[in-house]
């Protein structure tokens, strides 16, 4: 079987307040917070979903932390050792190498370069970073040669340090199936990786993404307008070295949505895929345990047994 992991973002809503920010096409910086009640502690996660779920890796995203410095990295590391669980990746998003000013870009490669160090003394097996903020303006249709260099830059840095530096389809241009498959060409394997989220693509991002921006929130896609996320996921599958099982919905009647993860999950199968499959339970409302818990048994009820 793949191995089975669980990320710490799909418990968000018992975990405490968020507050994050990203900067705007306008150059505005966006603030995005929750109060959510923090009804365990993030350090327990390890333990609960080593307990609960009998997964043997675990995830965490950077910004549910103080920041890189926070002791409660350390402890969050030394519980997913004592549950027997690897710690799988830390999902930064610090910062924007689309950035045009060379100084504020220097800046961001500073504070990616000390979460690596960071990621590489907790012993974590990958640090996911952004390919530029997903609001930039300056995407384009190819990626501009200063991302290439930072990503080079940070990916020869991680190996040095023992950590493999991944991207992600995470909206903006990175969840356009030909510009990743671009940048990562550009950047090349040794230095960078995919970290590919199945739920991660345009057709479903716009829509969630415009209120970031002022803009109304679309509707999400249905079954029928969902093709793009299918035909992403075949464009990608075959350089992914550690793929997001999102999903955000689960019904009542245990329905799961929005993607159909069987199909996408079969993609995987298609290309070979044996890497690790982590749970992001992307929705809100009810008890997230149990939606996990639903959306885990139907991923290794799907996933190939390893050769």
């Amino acid at each position: 079987m793949n191995t089975l992991s669980v990320s710490s973002y799909s418990l968000r809503e018992q975990l405490g307040p968020i507050d994050l920010s990203a900067v705007a096409p306008d150059g505005r910086e966006i603030r995005f917070a929750t109060e959510y009640p923090r009804l365990i502690a993030l350090t327990e996660f390890p333990r609960l979903a080593a307990d609960r779920f009998a997964v043997t890796a675990v995830e965490t995203v950077a910004f549910q932390f103080a920041g890189v410095d926070d002791p409660e990295l350390d402890r969050f590391a030394a519980e997913a050792v004592a549950a027997g669980a690897t710690l799988l990746n830390v999902a930064v998003d610090d910062g924007d190498l689309l950035a045009d000013d060379p100084a504020r870009r220097a800046d961001d490669i500073a504070a990616l370069t000390a979460w690596i160090d960071r990621c590489a003394e907790l012993g974590s097996v990958f640090v996911r970073v952004n390919p530029g903020s997903p609001l930039s303006p300056n995407h384009g249709s190819t990626p501009p040669d200063h991302l290439v260099e930072a990503l080079a830059r940070l990916g020869s840095y991680a190996r040095e340090r023992g950590v493999r530096l991944l991207v992600e389809n995470h909206g903006g241009r990175s969840s356009d199936a030909v510009w990743m498959n671009r940048l990562l060409d550009a950047v090349g394997p040794e230095n960078l990786g995919l970290l590919l989220d199945l739920g991660n693509f345009d057709v479903i991002m716009a829509p969630m993404m415009a209120p970031l921006t002022g803009g109304p929130a679309g509707p999400l896609p249905g079954p029928a307008e969902l093709e793009p996320v299918y035909e992403g996921i075949d464009a990608l599958a075959g350089r992914a070295e550690l793929v997001h099982v999102k999903a955000h919905e689960v019904a009542d009647d245990g329905a799961i949505g929005l993607v159909d993860l069987p199909r996408a999950l079969g993609i995987l199968a298609r290309h070979g895929y044996r890497g690790p499959l982590t749970i992001e339970y992307e929705g809100t409302g009810g008890d997230p345990w149990s939606k996990i818990r639903q959306i885990l048994d139907l991923t290794a009820a799907m996933a190939p047994a390893t050769d």
